[in-house]
């Protein structure tokens, strides 16, 4: 079968063609499109159907009540313990910093560390929300949710599912002192052509993944490549 280009029409050789993402570029225009269009009924549904089931990963729990889906993510990894150990330095460091201040009643010494206390305090908030937090996905009712909690934190969601058109994750990398760093999010492409982000810094693909999984099997959304997505 010859794929052609969407925009010029021109044919599109094999090393231009992903078949995992089903996008191929032309190289004569350069435009990137997705061909499963193009692939017969049984084709498209095979192309879709191609990517294999994820594991549910360790830290999660999923409730799935027919009218009702719930997934929970427990925040807690090992790098809460290393953690614990570095609020411990950098919070009693400030304490005999302050403490010293204090006793020779040195303004300077109490302004000094503003930054450093702010970022002591941030640090510690993460910490026990590494340990206590749990993130729950709720699909009912027509709505999915997103909650972090107990501790309140950042990134509530509320979207109507029948708005959904496609799940898919995406890789951030970020560069560090000691190479790169990546973290994964886990976005939702709505009807109206915009896109939100349900989680963010996931720490491995698998866990948005399940989660992806997980909802378009329960919200019946036929599986599509989207291009910059993390592949299975």
């Amino acid at each position: 079968m010859q794929l052609n280009c969407r925009s010029c029409g021109r044919d599109i050789p094999a090393e231009d063609i992903n078949v995992n993402l089903a996008i191929a570029k032309c190289s004569s225009c350069h435009s990137v499109f997705n061909f499963l269009d193009q692939l017969g009924t049984t084709a498209a549904m095979a192309a879709v159907r191609q990517r294999p089931a994820v594991e549910m990963p360790k830290a999660m729990q999923v409730e799935d009540w027919g009218a009702e889906l719930v997934i929970t993510r427990r925040w807690f990894t090992w790098a809460a313990i290393f953690l614990v150990f570095f609020c411990l330095f950098w919070d009693g460091f400030l304490v005999v910093w302050y403490t010293a201040a204090i006793s020779s009643k040195q303004i300077l010494m109490l302004v000094f560390p503003l930054i450093h206390v702010a970022v002591g305090v941030f640090l510690t908030y993460l910490t026990l929300s590494m340990f206590v937090n749990k993130t729950v996905i709720r699909v009912a009712n027509g709505e999915l949710s997103v909650r972090h909690g107990p501790l309140p934190w950042p990134g509530k969601r509320n979207l109507l599912t029948h708005e959904i058109q496609q799940l898919y994750v995406t890789e951030q990398m970020r560069r560090t002192k000691r190479g790169y760093s990546y973290t994964y999010h886990l976005n939702a492409k709505l009807a109206q052509g915009n896109v939100v982000k349900l989680l963010s810094n996931l720490e491995t693909p698998d866990h948005g993944l399940f989660i992806e999984q997980k909802l378009e099997q329960h919200l019946k959304i036929e599986d599509e490549a989207v291009a910059g997505e993390v592949t299975r």
